[in-house]
């Protein structure tokens, strides 16, 4: 890690405030990682004593994990690395970066997920960047998301779409600060993470988790793990998630076994596929060994996140020859 960054500096501000997408009140700690990055961190509550009744997606499928976004910031200028699953937390960090200084914003969503572009509309003013596949899929689900008919309420209504598309690794410079753009069919086949050469740091978005990886296109794990090999090669000292235990991240984040862990929960999970009883494999039997490495926690959320991951997995291969995995 560079010299400047702050390892352990959070700030942890707690907020009750009425919700525009979320019920659950609002619990943002900011980190400043170095001089020039900042993370934003809400959600990871404890378990509750009762299972909830009401199961919409921003509370029960992001903000129970965690959720974190992060902003690279020189001068007047800043590049913000997806919007949060709402409004209301977007807009609490634009409000944080302009009592900052900062005035001109560049939006860059890391995929098509709702949970990452919920908060496109606080920053309509700006230039919104993301893969040209991730704007083809918005395009094509925005009624559905709109209408709340793809996940489910609540609906993101408007949702304001990226307007800038690339297709290839592109280089964007907030000052003098080079940031390179590089598309990644890790997660989903849309996406986008964030690498900073000269701090070495890598902004995963979905790409990487702690506890595990959410699976949501199991066709495409053999290509997934072709491309999490590849991108273990870059010059890599710390990744930042996008989910991810909030301590590790306020302590200067996650080594680059946060990649072999992700590595290892997928060839096992294509490897069991064909076992008798694969559905009921546990989460311990899947990244115990990551847990006692120190590479990953254990986080309650992401029980039923493996749940849905064996029996998607188990449905992906079920008449099929399992894939030969690099």
């Amino acid at each position: 890690m560079t010299r400047n960054l702050k390892r352990g500096l959070a700030v942890f501000i707690m907020l009750g405030v009425a919700g525009i997408v979320r019920a659950a009140e609002m619990n943002m700690r900011v980190v400043e990682i170095n001089d020039h990055l900042l993370g934003f961190y809400d959600g990871r509550p404890p378990e509750p004593a009762t299972p909830p009744t009401d199961h919409n997606w921003a509370d029960f499928g992001a903000f129970n994990v965690g959720v974190a976004t992060y902003v690279v910031h020189r001068g007047a200028e800043a590049l913000v690395y997806d919007t949060y699953p709402g409004t209301r937390d977007a807009q609490w960090v634009r409000d944080y970066l302009e009592k900052l200084g900062i005035r001109h914003f560049t939006v860059v969503n890391s995929h098509w997920h709702l949970d990452h572009v919920g908060g496109n509309a606080v920053y309509s003013d700006s230039d919104r960047i993301a893969t040209l596949a991730t704007i083809r899929r918005l395009v094509e689900k925005k009624d559905v998301i709109e209408s709340a008919a793809e996940w489910g309420p609540p609906a993101i209504k408007p949702l304001v779409l990226p307007n800038i598309g690339i297709i290839a690794d592109t280089t964007f410079y907030v000052g003098d600060i080079v940031v390179a753009l590089r598309p990644m069919n890790i997660h989903s086949a849309d996406g986008l993470v964030v690498y900073l050469p000269a701090d070495r740091i890598l902004l995963a978005g979905d790409t990487l988790e702690d506890t595990l990886t959410f699976i949501a296109e199991p066709e495409e794990i053999p290509t997934q793990i072709r491309n999490l090999l590849k991108m273990r090669r870059w010059n890599i000292e710390r990744i930042f998630p996008n989910h991810g235990n909030p301590d590790v991240i306020a302590n200067g984040g996650y080594h680059i076994t946060l990649i072999d862990a992700t590595v290892d929960y997928l060839r096992r999970i294509v490897a069991r596929a064909h076992e008798p009883h694969f559905a009921d494999g546990t989460i311990e039997s899947y990244v115990g060994d990551s847990v006692a490495k120190g590479w990953v926690s254990y986080w309650w959320a992401y029980r039923e996140a493996h749940k849905a991951n064996l029996d998607l997995v188990e449905k992906a291969y079920k008449d099929r020859p399992l894939p030969a995995l690099p």
